[in-house]
């Protein structure tokens, strides 16, 4: 088995960046694993029930597989580039906005978890209080992430990686935990270094 550093990347408004990264292993080639982990991806965000969720104007725009060292560095890597945009016109949330997706191991530490921070939806997808995820749009990134794990995981094992050994010994230096379980809150998360070069318009307040 080889071990691969995976990215989807894409942009807010033609203007700022989001990216997430995964972390897998498979026996296939590099390019086998780039075109299975581009279909698969892109597919969330063409997915018919979520799609009208994500704005037009949240695309992605690259994704890219890369040939893990025997350290973890990138050695050999494989991109895709083409744009796939969602379908909602209704406005989009701020730029800093994301959707939390946590890939759990079997390991119960922090350290057998992962997370994904995906772009902002659309005010469409917010809950009639406006403080939340709409269920339905909630319930549209469970069955789109559901699809993506099946059509995905003949081809990649996708798994939290480790870095260092554990004290205890659970983990080696360098090695894989196996992605078992994943969820989504109802909830929005910051990334605040998504479009953190903005500049701001301000209006004067007389005093």
């Amino acid at each position: 088995m080889t071990y691969y550093l995976l990215q989807a990347a894409g942009d807010l408004a033609g203007s700022f960046p989001w990216s997430i990264n995964a972390f897998g292993e498979s026996s296939s080639s590099e390019a086998t694993v780039a075109n299975s982990w581009d279909g698969s991806f892109r597919a969330i965000w063409s997915n018919e029930t979520l799609a009208p969720y994500i704005p037009t104007t949240v695309t992605i725009t690259s994704t890219s597989a890369s040939t893990a060292s025997a350290t973890f560095k990138q050695t050999t890597k494989t991109t895709t580039s083409s744009s796939t945009a969602g379908t909602s016109t209704s406005p989009a949330l701020p730029y800093h906005t994301c959707e939390i997706v946590t890939l759990r191991s079997s390991l119960a530490k922090r350290s057998g978890r992962g997370r994904w921070y995906l772009p902002p939806f659309a005010t469409n997808a917010l809950a009639a209080d406006g403080f939340s995820i709409l269920a339905a749009a909630q319930d549209a990134l469970e069955g789109a992430l559901t699809t993506f794990f099946s059509a995905i995981s003949p081809t990649i094992t996708l798994g939290v990686k480790h870095l260092k050994a554990s004290e205890d010994g659970t983990t080696t230096a360098y090695s894989m935990s196996q992605i078992v379980a994943c969820d989504i809150p109802n909830t929005f998360a910051v990334q605040r270094r998504r479009a953190d070069k903005l500049v701001p318009t301000r209006v004067s307040v007389s005093v």
